[in-house]
């Protein structure tokens, strides 16, 4: 393959939207062309695509995940959601 500055294992960011991700593995089509594919199983082509510091991916996740805390919090509050405990529920066929 060409030669890339990205391998297996490193973490980039997809310069057009910012989504960013792991290489879980490096291809080429039948074309000829080279593919990065990350791990939500999307192909990148490499030229579009920075090697970035994997505490870059983990900061974003982190504010993903205290993002929907709080609007969960809120939708709470307002009775949007209910907070209700099922007990032992289980399905029955």
């Amino acid at each position: 393959m060409e030669d890339l500055n990205i391998k297996v294992g490193d973490y980039v960011v997809y310069i057009n939207t910012g989504t960013k991700g792991r290489v879980v593995d490096i291809v080429k089509d039948e074309n000829g062309d080279v593919w990065v594919v990350l791990d939500n199983n999307l192909m990148y082509r490499p030229h579009l695509l920075r090697v970035i510091d994997k505490s870059e991916v983990i900061k974003k996740r982190d504010e993903i995940e205290e993002a929907v805390k709080e609007i969960e919090e809120e939708e709470l509050e307002e009775g949007k959601l209910i907070d209700m405990d099922l007990g032992d529920a289980c399905g029955a066929g």
